[in-house]
C-alpha cells in the first residue's frame, strides 16, 4: 500500500507544470507588470500552449495582445512586444461626457468612430466629418466622472482629431468590439 501511495503522489507531482497565469484581469493593451501574474500548477497534458513560469521576466513589461481573465493560464499569443502607438501613428486623449459615448462600457481594443457633431441647427444637414480611432486606453477622470479614452489613430490624422474634440463639438460611435 505504502508503494502504491508513494506512486501516486510522485506521478501526480510529476504531471503538472508551472506556468504563468493572469493574477488580476489584465486588458489588451496594457503593460504587464510583475504584480499582474502568478504561477500556478496545472496538468502538462491538457495539450495548451500556455508561457512556463521560468519566462515571467521575458513577460514583464511586454503589453497584452489579448484580453486575460483573473487566473487565466498565459498564452505566448496573449503577449507582444508592440509599443503603443506604433510607428506612424499617434495616441490623442478624448474626454467622453455621457451624451458623447454609447451606452456601452468602452474597452480596450474597441474600434471608434468620433463624429463631428454640428455646432448649430443649420449645420445638421451636411455629412459630417469623421476620424476611425483604436482605443488604447479608457479610465475614468476622479474628478469629473467623465470617461477619458486615449485614440491610436494615424500621425496625419491626430491634429486634426485633436482640433475636433477641442471644440467639445463630438460624438464617439463603437464600431467593432472583435477580440
Amino acid at each position: 500500500m505504502g508503494a502504491v501511495a508513494g506512486w501516486m503522489v510522485w506521478s501526480s507531482e510529476d504531471s503538472t507544470i508551472e506556468v504563468l497565469a493572469a493574477r488580476a484581469p489584465i486588458a489588451r493593451g496594457e503593460v504587464i507588470d510583475k504584480a499582474d501574474l502568478a504561477i500556478q500548477r496545472i496538468p502538462d497534458d491538457l495539450g495548451w500552449s500556455v508561457l512556463p513560469a521560468s519566462r515571467l521576466d521575458d513577460v514583464v513589461g511586454q503589453r497584452a495582445a489579448l484580453d486575460v481573465a483573473a487566473g487565466t493560464a498565459i498564452s505566448a499569443a496573449a503577449v507582444a512586444e508592440a509599443s503603443v502607438p506604433g510607428d506612424g501613428f499617434a495616441v490623442v486623449g478624448v474626454t467622453l461626457e455621457t451624451k458623447q459615448a454609447p451606452g456601452m462600457e468602452l474597452l480596450v481594443g474597441d474600434k471608434v468612430t468620433v463624429v463631428v457633431t454640428p455646432a448649430s441647427p443649420t449645420d445638421s444637414g451636411k455629412v459630417p466629418d469623421t476620424t476611425d480611432a483604436d482605443i488604447a486606453g479608457v479610465r475614468t477622470d476622479p474628478e469629473t466622472g467623465n470617461t477619458v479614452l486615449d485614440l491610436v489613430v494615424p500621425d496625419a490624422q491626430a491634429p486634426v482629431l485633436a482640433a475636433r474634440v477641442a471644440s467639445g463639438n463630438f460624438a464617439v460611435v463603437l464600431r467593432s468590439r472583435d477580440r
